[in-house]
């Protein structure tokens, strides 16, 4: 190969993104996340190009990801004579992808915290709180891709630029509740024609990201700054507004200054602008639970619960957990005491994060009383931060078709969402957390609730009637 194609690619976060490395945490560390950020020798955050090589191929047409990026577990490819070869079936990829690197922004790196609810008690289930590092929205990303070939014009080099152009790239974990988000903003492409003396010399004496210098031209630009990167298809063809009817406190896991006998403040959960929020996390949890609910409550299943106990987990089999995703269960919760073949699944449902917009954030004050004089308990005064009339915004989206049984559920578990039935954040058995539809989400939600129900009414009807127990039979 005598002509050496370098395309440099340059990405910018739209949401927080991040490549966990959880194995750089000693053990009984408390001093840093439970899920930190990889980063490189030099301790820099860093996002390695295997990820992005796996998103790319991902992208490519199922026909062609083989020639593209190579295969080392696929069937072996015929031989020219219609024979299949003996041995072998792996390829190399003739995509190479070189490296990355990392700019970012002033803003600092985010920290999250999340814990899973106990279905039965409603309550943070016990030894499930972590922490995890995220590079902010802003953080710009750089990588380089090598292909060498025969002539400076190549079907190739032309086919590998159009995959770059209609990439919508995610990166990283959690990508169901709004993380890894990213829109490429430019590809630029350098021919280094090692036949030439300037090609040659510039190959010699130059390396790494100055291998792409101003003779380099640009094959992608996007329009325009910032929302260029289509999305994934909203799951109802439009995101659903609501108002916050009490206050509402999704708390971040820290706490403000302590004053006299006061303990810190818990803080709320904000953005990388200092804007309060709900992330996705807490959407998929809320509507994933009332799912469940509603489900069983009208008898269409088996539906799993979502916990993992001894009783019930992710089945990794039901609609639910095909539409949400599931993770395994492993030990005495396994089903007959097998572990299960898959790790687990993403789900077809992607929730983003809901910035508060014109909300008011106050301090309330809270104190224990003592059972015994009915007086305040000393040394039990508490705060926490919450928010109040503030409007925010659920952007619902899909990326696999979500069957129909699944859609009647949401709209359901929205409805009793927008009539208070549910609530979303701490303390919603307090006076929190109560969300109200605005008249445009309501009246949709009011006409869509009746077409649910006979979506259900439909399922609940074709389902097979179980046979009776030996208890049922006896009696």
């Amino acid at each position: 190969m005598s002509v050496v194609h370098i395309l440099q690619a340059d990405l910018e976060l739209t949401g927080p993104a991040a490549i966990a490395a959880p194995e750089t945490t000693a053990v009984g560390s408390v001093l840093r996340p439970d899920l930190p950020l990889s980063r490189d020798g030099w301790d820099h955050p860093y996002i390695p190009a295997t990820s992005l090589a796996g998103s790319l191929r991902q992208q490519a047409p199922p026909e062609r990801r083989r020639e593209l990026f190579g295969d080392i577990a696929g069937e072996p490819a015929p031989s020219a004579d219609g024979m299949v070869p003996d041995a072998g079936g792996a390829i190399a990829s003739p995509v190479r992808l070189l490296g990355t690197r990392l700019t970012l922004p002033e803003a600092d790196l985010m920290q999250r915290r999340r814990t899973a609810i106990d279905r039965h008690r409603a309550a943070a289930k016990a030894t499930t709180l972590h922490h995890r590092e995220l590079l902010p929205p802003g953080t710009e990303l750089a990588f380089w891709i090598r292909l060498d070939t025969e002539a400076t014009e190549s079907p190739l080099v032309d086919e590998v630029i159009s995959l770059l152009a209609a990439w919508r790239p995610r990166i990283g974990g959690g990508r169901t509740t709004g993380h890894g988000r990213a829109e490429l903003i430019t590809v630029r492409h350098r021919v280094i024609d090692l036949t030439t003396a300037d090609g040659l010399r510039h190959w010699l004496t130059c390396g790494g990201p100055g291998l792409v210098d101003d003779h380099a031209s640009v094959v992608y630009e996007r329009a325009q700054r910032a929302g260029g990167a289509p999305d994934e298809p909203y799951l109802f063809g439009r995101p659903l507004e609501f108002r916050i009817a009490d206050s509402l406190h999704v708390g971040s896991g820290t706490f403000g200054e302590r004053t006299g006998r006061q303990t810190g403040v818990a803080q709320i959960l904000r953005d990388h602008e200092n804007t309060p929020l709900v992330p996705g996390s807490t959407w998929k949890g809320v509507l994933r639970a009332r799912v469940e609910f509603i489900l069983r409550s009208v008898g269409i299943g088996p539906v799993c619960a979502s916990t993992q106990d001894d009783t019930a987990g992710s089945c990794g089999a039901c609609v639910v957990c095909d539409s949400f995703g599931w993770a395994a269960r492993t030990g005495a919760t396994a089903t007959g005491g097998e572990l299960p073949t898959a790790a687990g699944a993403r789900g077809r449902l992607v929730f983003a994060d809901s910035p508060i917009r014109d909300g008011s954030i106050k301090v309330r004050n809270h104190v224990a009383i003592d059972r015994v004089f009915g007086g305040a308990r000393d040394e039990a005064l508490w705060a926490e931060e919450t928010v109040e009339d503030g409007y925010l915004t659920l952007h619902l989206r899909h990326d696999k078709p979500v069957p129909d049984l699944m859609r009647a559920a949401l709209v359901l578990a929205l409805a009793d969402l927008a009539d208070g039935m549910i609530g979303v954040g701490g303390s919603t058995t307090r006076g929190h957390g109560t969300l109200t539809a605005q008249p445009a989400s309501a009246e949709w939600l009011t006409t869509e609730r009746t077409t649910a129900l006979h979506t259900l009414r439909a399922h609940r009807a074709a389902a097979p009637v179980p046979a009776p127990t030996r208890e049922e039979a006896g009696a």
